[in-house]
């Protein structure tokens, strides 16, 4: 699948799957999300890099739903966490033969709470 490709795919599962994780867990309002994958052999990190943007703005914090806060330790999650979330979503797209071996996640609109 070449970076286009990956891109709509992308777009469209962070879409449906990254807002039903959000609205479920915490207390938000459904994203628009539009992906876009590049390749930087030179990152540091990681040689494909997945750039989220969204509508509105994603909070740097999210805070759980009342009823999900009972079972947690923590009133919310950083966005760090949000990032492996969306990571581990990739995983559904790229089938083992042809995964990337070293991706990020990383959202480009963030809104300091």
């Amino acid at each position: 699948m070449n970076l286009t490709e990956l891109s709509t795919v992308l777009t469209k599962l962070y879409n449906t799957l990254g807002n039903r994780y959000l609205t479920k867990n915490f207390i938000t309002e459904p994203y628009e999300f539009d992906v876009k994958v590049r390749y930087d052999r030179d990152d540091q990190i990681a040689d494909y890099i997945i750039d989220v943007y969204s509508n509105p703005p994603i909070p740097d914090t999210f805070r759980y739903k009342p009823e999900i806060r009972k079972e947690k330790t923590s009133d919310g999650i950083h966005i760090s966490v949000l990032k492996t979330e969306f990571k581990k979503m990739y995983g559904y797209v790229e089938t083992h033969q042809t995964r990337k071996t070293s991706i990020r996640v990383q959202f480009i609109n963030i809104r300091k709470n």
